[in-house]
């Protein structure tokens, strides 16, 4: 678990300074879903990353952080294909985050701050579903109990996938 913390805090804080190229490096875009490498302590990290094309909400919203999908790769760690996602808000002590890709679902789990990861040995089902699929969708629940539901397309997901292999292998 304490790499997985550390990959999605090393994660969010090269999303959340998209406009440093100092920070990461785009290596494609591929429809809706961009790959990056950037350089950590610990060695090189590959990431894909997309945002919601929609998002719906059990009642109004004033304000919510921006919200990702990431797959992240790093090598030096032995992480290859880990999937989070960054929810934008913070969870609820009950919060389930649940995926849904064309009808297949999975849970994902949280340590209820603002970000969810899927179970070590349902990432390759997921990833493979991402790669099949054509929509997925990302539900989770506000510590102030919004119901969100964040719509993703899939296209684009492979190639990017395909990119961060050849980059991080």
């Amino acid at each position: 678990m304490h790499y997985r913390t550390l990959t999605i805090a090393t994660a969010a804080v090269l999303i959340g300074s998209w406009t440093s190229a100092q920070a990461q490096t785009n290596i494609g875009s591929f429809r809706v879903w961009n790959a990056y490498t950037a350089e950590a302590a610990y060695g090189k990290v590959c990431f894909i990353a997309s945002q919601p094309q929609d998002s719906r909400y059990s009642q109004s919203v004033s304000a919510r952080d921006p919200v990702f999908f990431m797959i992240t790769s790093v090598p030096a760690r032995s992480i290859q294909n880990e999937t989070s996602t960054i929810i934008g808000y913070a969870l609820a002590q009950d919060a389930h985050v649940t995926v849904d890709i064309d009808g297949q679902k999975f849970e994902l789990f949280t340590d209820y701050s603002d970000a969810a990861w899927a179970r070590p040995e349902e990432e390759a089902a997921l990833v493979a579903a991402m790669k099949a699929g054509t929509r997925m969708t990302v539900q989770g629940k506000s510590r102030r109990g919004t119901i969100t539901t964040d719509i993703y397309s899939l296209l684009g997901v492979t190639a990017a996938l395909d990119k961060i292999a050849s980059e991080c292998s």
